[in-house]
């Protein structure tokens, strides 16, 4: 390139910019415009434009000079899932880079937001894909075709963040119709992927280690008194945590997040384990400690027995012979003389029920065999329910395609 002279740029600006260029009229029949996306922002775009050439030569080796975009035909483009307005991209005050062998650049620096949907099924372990979607809204297709100068996003100058790793990205070539025209559109596909050691610390972790604190409701005795009230700050904190946890999730009603269905899950053990405390312990406490009802009897006799290693034995004290009138009885008398007596019986036998006679445990036996039975149930229950949450969690999600 040779000295820069500002009497050769005036002369190219005079010449490119006379009365025939009209900045309203495009270049040429279709117009191929070239964009590329940094994730900061929509650059690096570009076009030929035939009527903007000159030799360098003739204006002391000058190759590119600089204009305002109003100054020349530009592509209208906007970002068409934009969340903040429709406006063109671009400002007036920009300037372009016009090269002498008619090629335009055009930088356009900015800060758009647009509209992702978000899929929190397996959040926190979780892919989320946002696009940004640029389309020509004043030129159909064959005035205007929108290319892609590469096939991924430029993260040359994408800083690191804490919450979301940029896990891949691509360039999607697509046209939209719209009363019966074509217009180009660039899709520019962003998958994010979260980082989830914080959420494992502060909020899987706590939220695993609360839901088992249900199950040692069952591992104390009834007489230290304490059980309701264990049961019930257990079924509180977890409440609060659980609220925190529930507010720091997304927002949506599209998607259960599994988390989700976990916490309900969580607090519904934790009231069935209030509601079934509550009623062992009015049959701990029940004053007649032989009234123990028939279903729970068998209840007993088919699971309880079992679980507890324990077996039905009849008390000695308990058992008694039953007399008939025939029944005679051989009796010594002091002088060592014997004599026989027949007794004839006139009242019913004093033989207990049999069912008493076979059920030997009284209610607080039965209510210690309840307590063993639910916490061997619950801790089964919530240390399956919470391995398949925790693995559906960290393997089911994959990128979306």
């Amino acid at each position: 390139m040779g000295e820069f002279t500002t009497t050769h740029a005036n002369n190219i600006h005079t010449a490119i910019f006379g009365t025939s260029y009209n900045k309203f009229v495009r270049p040429s029949s279709t117009t191929y415009v070239g964009i590329e996306l940094n994730l900061l922002s929509v650059n690096e775009m570009s076009w030929e434009d035939p009527r903007l050439t000159w030799d360098p030569s003739v204006y002391g080796g000058i190759k590119y000079i600089y204009t305002k975009q109003k100054e020349i035909w530009r592509p209208e483009l906007i970002i068409d899932n934009s969340v903040e307005g429709m406006s063109p991209i671009g400002h007036d005050e920009i300037y372009l880079k016009v090269i002498h062998t008619g090629e335009v650049r055009w930088d356009t620096p900015g800060r758009h937001v647009t509209h992702c949907d978000f899929n929190i099924t397996y959040y926190p372990f979780d892919y989320q894909m946002c696009s940004l979607e640029v389309t020509s809204f004043a030129f159909s297709v064959e005035a205007l075709t929108l290319n892609s100068t590469y096939d991924t996003v430029n993260t040359e100058e994408f800083k690191e963040n804490g919450e979301w790793v940029l896990h891949s990205s691509r360039v999607d070539e697509k046209n939209l119709s719209e009363h019966g025209e074509k217009f180009s559109q660039l899709e520019f596909k962003m998958i994010f992927e979260r980082r989830a050691k914080y959420y494992v610390t502060n909020v899987v972790y706590p939220l695993v280690l609360v839901s088992l604190l249900t199950n040692l409701v069952f591992l104390l005795p009834a007489d230290s008194g304490e059980k309701i009230s264990y049961i019930l700050t257990v079924l509180l904190a977890q409440a609060v945590l659980l609220t925190l946890i529930g507010n720091s999730m997304p927002t949506t009603s599209v998607q259960t997040p599994i988390m989700g269905m976990y916490i309900s899950f969580v607090l519904l053990m934790a009231a069935l384990a209030t509601i079934i405390t509550t009623l062992n312990l009015h049959l701990y406490l029940r004053t007649d400690q032989k009234a123990v009802p028939r279903w729970l009897k068998a209840f007993t006799f088919l699971v309880l027995l079992r679980i507890n290693c324990r077996t039905t034995k009849v008390k000695e004290d308990d058992k008694e012979l039953e007399v008939s009138n025939e029944d005679m009885v051989k009796m010594e008398d002091v002088n060592g003389k014997g004599k026989t007596l027949k007794r004839m019986l006139n009242r019913p036998s004093q033989t207990p029920n049999k069912e008493d006679a076979r059920f030997p445990f009284q209610c607080k036996e039965v209510s210690a065999f309840l307590d063993c039975f639910f916490f061997y149930l619950f801790n089964i229950v919530l240390i399956i329910t919470t391995l398949v949450f925790l693995v559906v969690l960290a393997v089911s999600d994959v990128p979306p395609s």
